[in-house]
């Protein structure tokens, strides 16, 4: 349960999710053993939260048993990332606006100083999601910001867009390549919260926000 500003991630997530239809929000919540602490937060949320404690086996891996048979839309989001608030309230909001139109709905931001993500999404108009390429991770330019909303059908078909991988980049890329239609919306900022140093960069980050507060 990552601390910053006094707040857990996991607080901000339900946050988020409370501002957007959370008597209608269902959340699954993936962790290697049980969190005392994220139970009580759960407990207190207005959103049905549900957890699954199990050692990991690679995200696609999860992502595809949670889906099966699903028929609606569902949302992934990455649980180690740190933006300014309103950012995954207002991702949900787009991303549900889009469901008529397109197959896949993604966050992406700009890379972050050693950000170990080697992929950088190409957009063409109207946010549509071009492709691909791969570069050093210290390279500018967009990289997810770990919100992801897929569209059922894309959901069934996760595992051959792997291509072995548990990489959900590489899932959107094929997929694009496939047919499906991509759109982007962007964020702010959105720094994945996974070691030492990008921990000391996040607070800092967040201590510039907090005179904003109200």
């Amino acid at each position: 349960m990552i601390d910053i500003g006094g707040v857990t991630l996991f607080e901000r997530i339900l946050t988020e999710l409370e501002a957007v239809e959370p008597d209608d929000t269902s959340l699954r919540v993936w962790l290697r053993h049980r969190e005392p602490l994220a139970e009580r937060i759960a407990a207190q949320s207005r959103c049905r939260v549900e957890f699954t404690y199990e050692q990991p086996t690679g995200r696609l891996n999860e992502l595809i048993r949670a889906t099966r048979g699903a028929t609606g839309h569902l949302t992934l989001i990455d649980s180690d990332r740190l933006a300014p608030p309103g950012s995954l309230s207002a991702f949900l909001r787009l991303a549900r606006s889009t469901e008529g139109d397109a197959d896949i709905c993604l966050g992406v931001t700009g890379a972050q100083p050693g950000d170990e993500d080697d992929t950088r999404y190409l957009l063409g108009k109207g946010g549509v999601v071009a492709g691909v390429r791969r570069v050093p991770g210290d390279t500018p330019g967009l990289t997810s910001a770990g919100y992801y909303h897929w569209h059922p059908d894309v959901l069934r078909d996760l595992k051959r867009y792997a291509r072995g991988s548990q990489n959900l980049t590489t899932c959107v890329e094929a997929a694009v390549e496939c047919g499906a239609r991509a759109v982007a919306v962007g964020i702010a900022y959105s720094a994945n919260v996974n070691t030492l140093r990008a921990l000391a960069s996040a607070r800092e980050t967040e201590a510039a926000w907090s005179p904003a507060r109200t």
